[in-house]
């Protein structure tokens, strides 16, 4: 595993009668001699895995093969702590359930079958990942479920499937999973057609259409959620019973309004700061206040919208690869987001934004220390929106899917 130094100090300005001391969140300091999966136990050996294909199958063809092989490694165990139970905490902190509604998680390897490891991205699944590590991450923290982005794209469209099917068999009630599907032309999503041709190989197994990027970037194509191939998947969308997320882009705050509007019956969910040029060293939402009075006033007239609210760190991208230090303060996030989530207790969900962005995020140490922060700040939300911004909202977006 990649060794990174990373530090996160917390540093908490309460506001509460019953106070958390900064000793009760300890400081993690991640250095080269560190590792959370020892490297033995990650994955199985390559020359073990070879054997036991050898062993067995020789009639396979190599792709059967090749698959047969990342398979073995999509579910390998990782070394995992015990599951910390948030009822012990102390007081001061939120001890009830979470759902986490943004987790992205690695594709498999779309290469040419039949070459070594050392050919394929080493981020794949059943190369270097398993699915297990995310596991590992929502379980150590005492995390419910997660709305967790599958990737979905040619030319491994059913393998990628299949994916997903063999987690839901194996965790049916931690992953909600949502169908992510990159076009190969650079457009953000797929056509309808092609979506609708994914979503019937497995019918019912998706419960959500996302994350979609709909900003321009370098290698895609700006994408207004009222654009003509979003209008077409729409009505597929609904047959298939979906949620949809999106992350918005410049100057879509209006073309949401209207998508929304004629798509009542399809819940939107959608995230990021980006309705705005904002700079290019603030990646979630910038402290201009004119972006979240955008945001409330898109939830203020559409019922069916939803906030994912991920920046909890001070309004920035906390897992944004290269981060060293981080520091936390819980003064900061609550004089901008406790307002803003009580106002609208309905509309807004607790999210990460994690799982691919660091090579980090997923190390249970550091999914503990951030989900206690998280717990600290939802304890100063006012009661009653408390449990709906932890997890009830999720929880009754999915109840019918």
């Amino acid at each position: 595993m990649k060794k990174e130094v990373i530090l996160i100090i917390i540093i908490l300005f309460l506001v509460s009668c019953n106070p958390v001391q900064v000793s009760e969140i300890p400081v993690l300091k991640l250095n080269e001699d560190t590792t959370i999966y020892p490297e033995d136990t990650t994955l199985y050996p390559e020359d073990q895995i070879n054997d036991d294909l050898k062993a067995d199958d020789t009639e396979l063809s190599i792709e059967e093969q090749h698959w047969k092989r990342v398979f073995t490694k999509v579910f390998q165990p990782v070394n995992c702590p015990e599951p910390r139970d948030p009822a012990s905490l102390p007081d001061g902190y939120y001890k009830g359930q979470m759902i986490d509604t943004h987790v992205h998680i690695f594709s498999l390897p779309d290469g040419a079958p039949g070459h070594p490891d050392e050919y394929y991205s080493g981020t794949n699944l059943g190369i270097a990942k398993s699915v297990e590590e995310w596991v590992c991450m929502l379980k150590a923290e005492g995390t419910k479920k997660a709305i967790v982005f599958f990737p979905v794209a040619e030319p491994i469209v059913e393998q990628s499937i299949n994916v997903v099917k063999k987690s839901q068999e194996k965790y049916p009630h931690l992953f909600i999973p949502f169908i992510n599907t990159p076009a190969p032309d650079g457009n953000a999503t797929v056509v309808a057609k092609e979506l609708d041709e994914m979503l019937r190989l497995e019918p019912g197994l998706f419960k959500g259409y996302g994350e979609i990027a709909l900003y321009s970037h370098s290698d895609g194509l700006d994408l207004p959620p009222d654009s003509q191939r979003l209008t077409e998947i729409y009505p597929i969308v609904k047959e298939h019973n979906l949620i949809v997320y999106f992350h918005l882009g410049f100057g879509h705050k209006e073309a949401l309004e209207r998508a929304a509007s004629l798509n009542r019956d399809i819940p939107f969910i959608f995230h990021g700061g980006n309705l705005y040029n904002i700079p290019e060293n603030q990646a979630g939402i910038s402290h201009d206040e004119k972006i979240l009075a955008d945001i409330e006033d898109i939830l203020d007239h559409n019922p069916n919208v939803y906030y994912g609210v991920d920046e909890l760190y001070r309004g920035d991208w906390l897992l944004e690869p290269g981060n060293s230090k981080v520091v936390l303060e819980l003064e900061l996030d609550l004089s901008l987001w406790k307002g803003f989530i009580e106002r609208h207790p309905d509309q807004v969900l607790w999210g990460t934004d994690r799982g691919v962005s660091a090579s980090w995020d997923k190390e249970p140490e550091v999914a503990l220390i951030l989900n206690n922060y998280t717990r600290a700040f939802i304890a100063r939300l006012a009661p009653s929106v408390q449990e709906r911004f932890a997890y009830q909202n999720a929880e009754k977006l999915i109840a019918d899917r």
